[in-house]
């Protein structure tokens, strides 16, 4: 008896901590277009919120994503390529953060944004290069 509740605690605390290290799983990510044309978005987020978006990006073009906001909250980028590897991310304190990226193959990436610390009026933006 006690291996199976030794067994049940371990599974439970693997499932925990999956579900808090891994940002946006259980977020439907809103499909934005072309990440060439794309003019960036202000986001109202509130305490720990969370949202997700998709680009579509060309093999060899370097995108730069960022984020900032007003307030000073914790807000955090991650990016993650077709296969759902994550590819780039900025857990640095604060409302701003920046990664870059340049794709191995055209398709889509999945941008997961998070804030805590308070509501925030986040802009993300990204650019790709010439």
């Amino acid at each position: 008896m006690k291996s199976v509740t030794w067994f049940v605690t371990a599974v439970v605390t693997v499932m925990f901590a999956v579900a808090t290290l891994c940002p946006a799983q259980g977020v439907k990510p809103t499909d934005l277009g072309k990440g060439a044309a794309f003019n960036g978005k202000k986001i109202d987020m509130r305490d720990k919120g969370e949202v997700a978006y998709l680009l579509s990006f060309t093999a060899g073009k370097e995108f730069e994503a960022t984020t900032d906001g007003p307030k000073n909250t914790d807000v955090h980028l991650f990016v993650y390529d077709a296969s759902g590897a994550q590819v780039a991310k900025d857990d640095s304190p604060g409302p701003k953060c920046s990664v870059k990226v340049t794709p191995t193959q055209d398709g889509q990436y999945k941008f997961v944004i998070t804030n805590a610390g308070g509501a925030n009026t986040v802009t993300f933006k990204v650019k790709v290069a010439n």
